[in-house]
């Protein structure tokens, strides 16, 4: 029986790294010493710099010591420091020294620096200072562990006069494949139990290879099939736009286990299921994904808090790990949820045991106006036999080594609930559908 999916809970991991690597580890520095976070084989400096007595702006590197093979995403914001107060863009305060500023910075394979740039409203005064604090970024599976940097006025030049933004292009999708696999999934019996249909041939299986239940990611949605669960849906035809949707939903009384009971997940016995989850496996229909193989799925999610969409890929092979995940998204009511962000990573079998690779995406710093929830978009992976490479509508936005060989793979689609997306708030909000305009796998 598979011991864990993706759906493991991350512990003690940051955004920079996912799982069985260690937590991420702040050392302690001096004021006038640069802060530095370390996690797995890479190191984050941010540099320690000045500003002369005319500047109106200053520029702070941030460093990784070397590069590394995987895309790393880091927030940044600007503090007040010593006697200085911070303004909003657009704004005027009495007094302000600065322009607050808080973004993204995104380290690409390859890439060794980043300048965050912070403009002055004056110059900066001898004895006064500012801080950049910098900080894994993952909301909600990671810790938010930082550290920070510090800017001062000096008459001497500015040590960032020696960096320069490092800019390494990931590879464009390759042009003229071919496509082995391309489905809607529209066919009235395009899912079974079982994976086959009433004639026989295979088709999309509705559960793991493992079972209808994910135990140990805490997980609070059963994996229904409506043959089997017949007070489920589970999927359908969205009549609005003729495509596949599979749905979580909320069943108040439970679920029945067929027996006069009810359905309970094995880690909260004592509370029956109040939700199913969906999901749908290429397992027994198509399982040929391998090195130079381009995975493409076009969907459109719901944004329902407590939902956590999901697309993947597992090995034909049993056992876990590998894994490659597309996509999670960790859907959340709090306030710290960005909704234009997406999880995706790698899992692997590590000298230690399993061991991952990662990064949280704002999507909204590949594509202008990304919206996950009111139109489609195609999610895909290029499958190299050195890297893996992640595409946003066509776009590249991340990368990771491939430590997780040549397959074969399967696909998977699902929407569980809870786990790290927590406790539905709002039970009435579902069904949580992710529709699907369609799947399709092109050999390079």
């Amino acid at each position: 029986m598979m011991r864990a999916t993706r759906r493991t809970l991350l512990k003690g991991s940051v955004g920079l790294a996912l799982t069985a690597i260690g937590p991420l580890t702040v050392f302690d520095t001096a004021a006038a010493a640069d802060g530095i976070l370390s996690f797995g084989d890479a190191t984050i400096t941010v540099v320690d710099t000045t500003v002369g007595s005319a500047e109106l702006w200053a520029e702070v590197p941030v460093k990784l010591k070397a590069p590394v093979t995987c895309t790393i995403v880091l927030e940044y914001e600007t503090l007040n420091g010593n006697g200085t107060i911070g303004v909003l863009p657009g704004t005027a305060t009495a007094g302000a020294d600065f322009v607050a500023a808080r973004g993204f910075l995104v380290f690409q394979p390859g890439e060794q620096v980043k300048l965050v740039r912070i403009p002055l409203v004056r110059p900066l005064e001898a004895g006064k200072s500012i801080i950049l604090q910098i900080s894994d970024y993952g909301y909600p599976l990671f810790g938010f562990a930082h550290t920070a940097g510090e800017v001062r006025s000096s008459e001497q030049p500015s040590i960032a006069a020696a960096y320069a933004n490092d800019e390494v292009a990931l590879p464009p999708l390759p042009s003229q494949g071919s496509v082995i696999f391309s489905d809607r999934l529209l066919d009235r019996d395009f899912a079974s139990d079982d994976g086959r249909s009433p004639s026989g041939a295979p088709c999309w299986q509705s559960r793991l290879a493992t079972g209808r239940r994910q135990d140990g990611n805490r997980e609070l949605g059963y994996y229904a099939d409506p043959a089997l669960n017949p007070e489920t849906t589970v999927w359908g035809i969205d009549s609005a736009t003729g495509c596949r949707f599979i749905q979580a939903e909320h069943h108040d009384e439970g679920l029945s286990d067929g027996q006069g009971g009810k359905l309970a997940p094995g880690w909260r016995k004592e509370t029956p299921f109040r939700f199913s989850a969906a999901i749908v496996s290429s397992r027994t229909l198509f399982n040929r994904i391998t090195i130079d193989s381009y995975v493409e799925f076009d969907i459109r999610m719901m944004k329902v808090p407590g939902s956590w969409p999901g697309l993947w890929l597992l090995p034909v092979a049993p056992g876990w790990p590998p894994e490659i995940d597309l996509l999670e998204a960790y859907i959340t009511a709090s306030p710290q949820y960005r909704d234009d962000v997406i999880f995706s990573s790698i899992h692997w079998k590590g000298e230690k045991g399993p061991d991952a690779r990662g990064a949280a995406m704002p999507l909204g710093l590949v594509e202008d106006g990304a919206n996950l929830f009111s139109r489609f978009n195609r999610f895909g992976c290029l499958i190299g036999r050195q890297q893996i490479v992640y595409y946003f509508n066509d776009k590249p936005y991340c990368a990771m080594p491939n430590l997780v060989g040549a397959g074969p793979w399967y696909m998977l689609m699902d929407v569980a609930v809870g786990g790290p997306a927590g406790e539905p708030s709002d039970p009435g909000a579902f069904p949580a559908r992710l529709y699907i305009a369609g799947v399709k796998v092109i050999q390079f």
